[in-house]
């Protein structure tokens, strides 16, 4: 229990994977579906290590009832020596979940733990008072995978790294998250293209990171506002043509820019309310790594700066559709501008 509440669940289990610990049940709740994706692998690769081959079925929740899922767990696998049942969108533990037998019987399912077959239950909709769902909890049986804060994230990318084979600082983490953004599917697939690109060179650096990878729009965003906060000028320029070379459309960009520099004040204003930086990820409706992105930026931001930055924004675009400027030059203008504000 007490590793439960220091770490990570996506690490909790890695560790326990290390330590060739198998449970009888896991639960795995939460949004981020590629930790669970993971996490699914990861017991499997467990129960292949303790039995050999694992007969693997996979079950919607939605279809079968738990009792079922239950039957099937205690029937003896006729193609392997264990069974690995896999259960998608389970409704076991919502608020109107009734079978209060079956849970009972997953309860004293998971607490033998000798059986050769091993239930995992993917169950968005999870009531944490229930009584079954309590009990796995304490048992450390449950798993929630929510979208990583900034911590957590930059874990995850030097775990992958380290695993790999190769190495990287912060700096260079910094640039990758940026460029790629957080979402850990394409992070994934965009980590390996950049292991494929280095071959036997051990040492990740900037440079190899912007050859190698694709870029996020919203990431680029991010490092272009946190230029304009700065006062960063000529970073701030060098991201724009960046960004139009790669063919975003000025006023998108513009657009995204206004929405930032909103949500920096609004930002700025929980934060001054006495709004926790942890909780700024539920109140804004973002990703906990963009809260945490904006929460630094807010720590450089004043608020005469925020609205100059507004009144810019606003008066550029009302400047471009009125035909008044050509739309590069009134960006390009804009960040200027921003940046004698901002220093």
């Amino acid at each position: 229990m007490n590793s439960y509440n220091k770490e990570p669940d996506f690490l909790r289990l890695k560790r326990e994977e290390a330590l060739g610990l198998v449970r009888a049940v896991y639960i795995f709740s939460g949004s981020e579906d590629f930790l669970m994706d993971e996490a699914i692998q990861a017991v499997r690769r467990l129960m292949e290590c303790k039995n050999g081959t694992v007969d693997v079925t996979r079950i919607d929740g939605k279809v079968y009832s738990l009792s079922h899922v239950l039957d099937l767990a205690e029937t003896v696998s006729l193609f392997s020596a264990s069974r690995l049942i896999v259960v998608s969108d389970a409704p076991y533990f919502a608020k109107n979940a009734d079978d209060k037998d079956a849970l009972d019987r997953l309860s004293a399912y998971h607490t033998r733990g000798d059986s050769s077959s091993c239930i995992v239950i993917c169950a968005h909709d999870l009531l944490k008072t229930n009584k079954t769902a309590k009990a796995l909890m304490a048992a450390g049986a449950l798993y929630f995978y929510e979208p990583l804060k900034a911590a957590a994230l930059y874990a995850w990318v030097r775990e992958r790294i380290a695993a790999a084979g190769k190495t990287a600082d912060r700096p260079t983490l910094d640039l990758l998250l940026e460029r790629i953004g957080r979402d850990l599917r394409r992070l994934d697939g965009e980590l390996e293209k950049l292991f494929t690109y280095l071959g036997s060179k051990k040492e990740i650096d900037e440079n190899s990171v912007l050859l190698a990878t694709s870029r996020s729009i919203q990431g680029d965003i991010f490092a272009l506002t946190d230029a304009a906060v700065l006062g960063r000028t000529p970073k701030a320029l060098f991201l724009l043509k960046d960004l139009l070379s790669a063919g975003e459309p000025p006023l998108r960009i513009l657009a995204m820019l206004v929405r930032q520099f909103r949500m920096l004040g609004q930002t700025r204003e929980l934060l001054e309310n006495g709004c926790q930086a942890a909780d700024l990820s539920a109140q804004l409706g973002i990703h906990p790594y963009a809260a945490e992105k904006l929460a630094g930026q807010a720590a450089y931001a004043t608020d005469a700066m925020l609205c100059r930055a507004v009144e810019l924004l606003l008066q550029t675009d009302l400047d471009i559709k009125r035909g008044k400027i050509d739309q590069v030059l009134a960006l390009e203008t804009l960040l200027v501008a921003l940046g004698e504000k901002s220093a």
